[in-house]
């Protein structure tokens, strides 16, 4: 688990950075094509012309962040609840959390009768875990007990961190295509397509995360059974929509959903040889 967590640790610095430098290089870009025009570059100008380019880069990556994190719980959905309207709930992931080490995380209830659940660390203090009605009312104690445990082992490896990261950094064209604004669109003009987004996500999200992150929860929860339970029992009632930017921080995933996961038939199989 330590490795795997410094592994997804890495990941997400690396897009951090790469974020950065992406923003910082387009500016720097500008900068110098204005500057040819203007005939203005000279040693003079060019130390001030570089602390501009990398302040207003760091300014640009920061509000892009926010923006993004903004418009994935817009797409989420869901009113934060609390224990005196989810006992069962609360009691479940208190325990989970208590036994992993997890801080507990703050929790939503989306209404809808989709059976699914998503897990999104937009923040490294703050996770949050959006639960529909469905999965509420349809799951048993077992079940529900195995996809929370399956989801918070996703924050306790860094992978939820790693996963929403990439979410609101390689994939800001689709949420921006989806839910964003005049400015967000403006602001994102020189990112690549939303087609091109989804096929760099696909790259980077690993299609073992689903495998690791079932076989911690069972590890938690001492119940391969109830994890099995849970993903055949709502394989074909966890439907999301395909366009969300934000389907792959969703811990039932529909097949063929575009971003390269498996199939809920392979998690069961690995499942069972535990």
């Amino acid at each position: 688990m330590n490795d795997l967590k410094k592994t997804y640790n890495a990941r997400a610095r690396r897009l951090i950075i790469n974020f950065w430098l992406y923003n910082v290089g387009v500016l720097g870009l500008i900068a110098l094509i204005i500057g040819v025009i203007n005939q203005s570059l000279s040693a003079k100008f060019l130390v001030p012309s570089l602390m501009l380019v990398l302040l207003v880069g760091t300014l640009v990556t920061k509000f892009l962040l926010t923006r993004a994190n903004k418009l994935v719980m817009a797409e989420i959905g869901g009113a934060q609840s609390s224990e005196h309207a989810e006992p069962r709930l609360f009691n479940l992931l208190g325990s989970i959390c208590m036994s992993t080490g997890v801080s507990l995380p703050v929790v939503r209830v989306i209404d809808s009768e989709t059976n699914n659940l998503a897990v999104a660390e937009l923040n490294k203090d703050t996770v949050n875990f959006s639960i529909t009605r469905g999965l509420l009312e349809n799951s048993s104690l077992i079940e529900l007990e195995a996809l929370l445990a399956a989801s918070i082992a996703r924050v306790s490896s860094n992978e939820a961190r790693h996963s929403s990261l990439a979410v609101t950094t390689i994939g800001l064209p689709l949420l921006v295509k989806q839910n964003g604004t005049a400015i967000d669109r403006i602001l994102t003009l020189h990112y690549l397509s939303p087609s091109l987004a989804q096929r760099r996500l696909k790259k980077e999200l690993h299609n073992d995360r689903d495998f690791n992150a079932d076989s911690a929860g069972v590890g938690v929860t001492r119940y391969p059974p109830g994890l099995i339970l849970a993903l055949e029992k709502f394989a074909h009632s966890s439907r999301i929509d395909p366009s969300f930017g934000s389907l792959p921080l969703w811990a039932i995933n529909a097949d063929s959903d575009g971003y390269g996961r498996p199939e809920i038939e392979d998690r069961v199989a690995a499942l069972r040889e535990l």
